[in-house]
Parts: structure tokens; sequence; C-alpha cells
């Protein structure tokens, strides 16, 4: 215990050292959890590498991934290399995912920490945490607690200074979920819903089918990671059978009897496990018409090719919602993950009013033969559009699917998107902290 505070005291020393360090206003550091090249940060950091509107460089404990993205023109160093520390140092803004730890959590301070988030507000988050496994970090009893705490889970208790809100609803969930203050927060649509927009030629493209094909009908299946212990809930679960699964994947569904449904109605299931589960992904691989995606950066880039989104507790369904693309939530533990993992925020809304909604593999597998008959694709219905306007805001209209597919967003579109806003945010607070050095309107470089 000693120890470990000694250690914990000494590395928060460091990170307050850092902030001595003269940081570089035209230089950007960009990283992503779990050491990966995903999400809002890539993007974002894509976009700026094609623009060069500031100096970027990818930080990332994953030599390999280093490695790649330099083969590619990238300029990019590992955490603890030479290299990345000077980096790191000296980077005026730290741009990541989930935490500054994406990056370097013990040389951030002084830096304009941009957090762009990695979903939406639909579980609770951070701060605003109080049931689950995950409440015991974040909620504490005393000063003396919060003190400790903000010791041994650094990151967790470093604010953000910009996020990025696409509408007042998560605004404020942000603003409470990491105690921000008002003007932390950018009203802003997010780079991951915008890069393909603005880059429509980088879309990915599917595996065809044997025959040279496209497949008939596409869906993605991303259920959100468990938080809770599976195996020491899995008996509260009466209509799985659990004795022999190796995963909750396994259990839930019949995917002999899938993959023969998704044969005979020429659809690929693309199969995206969260980061934290796609270990177990491997074992369902093999079945006809199902591609694991599961390490792949992300799914934004094959969106404009999905017909349909199967989802449980997942905020991916927010991101899809300006597409318009149908949404089908399988919640097949729903009793134990009400009771086992963290609450979710009240909005004002059933999410689940969107779309189809099963508890079982059999009503599951109904659903999916109804929808497989249909001739052209659903219209959102009323709560579709309300929930939309919701998480979207103003920003929601004119960005579905087809207009995606057909390249039918304008140029003014693309240009009021989140790497425009973020852009103008930075040039107007870089362009003040001029005036305040030197008492004139002196344009920065970027």
């Amino acid at each position: 215990m000693g120890t470990n505070l000694a250690l914990a005291l000494l590395k928060k020393c460091i990170f307050t050292l850092s902030w001595l360090v003269p940081r570089n206003a035209n230089k950007a550091v960009l990283g992503c959890y779990k050491n990966r090249f995903a999400d809002n940060s890539k993007y974002l950091f894509l976009h700026w590498q094609q623009t060069h509107f500031m100096q970027t460089i990818w930080i990332s404990g994953d030599k390999a991934l280093i490695h790649t993205l330099k083969q590619q023109g990238y300029t990019a160093h590992s955490r603890w290399s030479l290299l990345g520390i000077y980096h790191a140092l000296t980077a005026k803004y730290y741009v990541y995912n989930s935490y500054i730890g994406d990056i370097n959590q013990w040389l951030a301070a002084g830096a304009v920490r941009i957090n762009l988030w990695h979903g939406s507000p639909l579980k609770k988050i951070e701060f605003d945490i109080t049931t689950g496994p995950l409440a015991p970090k974040y909620q504490s009893r005393s000063l003396w607690h919060v003190g400790l705490q903000a010791l041994h889970y650094h990151q967790e208790y470093v604010r953000p200074s910009l996020m990025l809100s696409p509408s007042p609803l998560v605004g404020e969930s942000f603003q409470r979920a990491f105690r921000l203050k008002e003007d932390s927060l950018l009203t802003s649509t997010n780079p991951r819903t915008d890069y393909y927009l603005r880059y429509p030629e980088q879309r990915q493209t599917l595996p065809l089918k044997e025959d040279g094909t496209v497949y008939r009908r596409v869906i993605l299946y991303a259920p959100s990671w468990r938080d809770a212990l599976w195996q020491s809930n899995q008996h509260s679960i009466p209509h799985l059978a659990m004795d022999n699964a190796d995963s909750p994947y396994q259990a839930a569904f019949d995917w002999q009897t899938l993959s023969q449904h998704l044969v005979d109605t020429d659809t690929l299931l693309l199969l995206r496990l969260h980061p934290n589960e796609r270990h177990y992904a491997a074992q369902f691989c093999a079945y006809p018409n199902v591609l694991d995606i599961s390490d792949w950066d992300d799914v934004y880039g094959i969106l404009h090719r999905v017909d349909l989104l199967i989802t449980d507790y997942s905020s991916l369904f927010i991101d899809v919602l300006p597409l318009e693309i149908p949404v089908l939530f399988y919640r097949f533990d729903h009793e134990q993950y009400l009771n086992q993992s963290r609450d979710c925020y009240d909005i004002g809304q059933d999410p689940l009013s969107i779309g189809q909604v099963a508890y079982q593999f059999d009503h599951l597998l109904t659903l999916l033969l109804e929808m497989s008959q249909l001739n052209t694709k659903p219209q959102p219905n009323k709560a579709y559009k309300q929930l939309q306007c919701l998480y979207w805001s103003q920003h929601a209209s004119g960005l579905s699917a087809d207009n995606l597919a057909t390249d039918a967003i304008s140029v003014d579109e693309r240009h009021d998107d989140s790497f425009a806003r973020l852009e103008q945010h930075l040039r107007q607070g870089q362009t003040q902290s001029f005036k305040f050095t030197f008492g004139t309107d002196i344009k920065p470089r970027i």
C-alpha cells in the first residue's frame, strides 16, 4: 500500500512538472484507447494529415501499428520512445478518444486536452456512474477518498479542456459526466460520422460472393461490452443453456440456423464485437455468410452498405440515426444486464421505440425473416425521427444512407462539419492567446 501510494505520488509530480515545458501551438499528438488506430481521433488525424492544418503525430504503445503508419507515410511514434516523449511534452494539443493515457497520461499537464470520446451517452458514463462494477472508481465517500481515487485513477480524474456536442442532450450529459464548464463544450458533430461525407472516395468495400456479385442485404451485428462478469451471473438467464458456452454470444444464438437463414436470403452478417470481447468472435467466423470484422479499426467506412443494425445497449445505434438505418435490438440478457451493469440515462424517450425488439433467438429469427421479405427499405417512424433530433439536433437532416451512397451531400454541408468547427474554434483560441500575449491581433500559423 505504502509503495503504491509513493509511486502514485511520484507519477503525479511528473505530471505536474510537465506543465513547465513550453508547448508548440502548431502541434497536436493524437492517440486511441487500447493502442488502436480508430474512432474520432483517427479520422481527425487523417483529415489533418491531408490538409496540413497543423503538425500531427500519432502516439501508440503498439510498435507494429507505429511501423504500419510510418510505412503509409504518416508521422507516428511509440509512446515511450525518445521522440514519443518529446512530442508528448511539447505538443499544445492532446486529442484522444477516452483518456489522456491514449497518448501519455503523465506528460499532459499544460496541454489543451480535446476528448472526442468514443460513443454517445446512452449508458451512464464517468462520474454519472452509480451502479455496476465501474461505480467505485467514480463515487467517493469523503474528500480524503477523492484524493486517493485521483491518485489511483489519475487519467480518469483529469478533466478535458474541450469536448464536442452534437445536441443539448449530449452536451448536458458530457458536462455532468466529465465535470465540465459550459465553455468546454463545442457544438459540433463528430469526426467519425463526418469523415466519409467529406471523403466519400475513401469508403471501404465489402467482399463479394464467390460468383463476384454483391450480397442482396448486409446486416451489422454490433453488441455492447458487458462490463459485469458474465460467468458470475449466467445462472440468472434461464432460457440460455450456458453449460458448454464459451461466451454469451455462443449461448444467445443458434449460429447454424442463423447462417442458413443468411445463405437463403442472400445476406451477409458483419460481426463486430466490442474491443474488450473481440476474442469471442473467432469461433463464429467459420459459418457461411458470417464475416468477423471485430479486428477492424471501426465500422464507419462501411455504414453506407448496411441495411440493418442489430445491437443491444451499444450507443452505435445513435451514430446511425442520421443515416436512417433500421435498428433491431436483441437483448438476450436483458434482466441480468439491468441488474448488474450501468444504468442508462433518462432521455425522456424509450430508445427501443425506434425499432423492433427481441429477447430470444427464435423471435430474432422471425423478425429477420420478415425484414428479408421487404422489397424496399422501411421508413423511419416518428420515434426514430424524435430520437434523431434529441441526439443530433439540427445536424440530423440530409444525411440518410441513400444520400451517403450517392454522394448527395453538398459542399457547404461537408465544410460545416466537425473538422471545420473544431479548426475554427482552435484558430479563435490561438488568436485570443496572441492578443493577450502581444497586445495585437497577430494571426497564428494555424
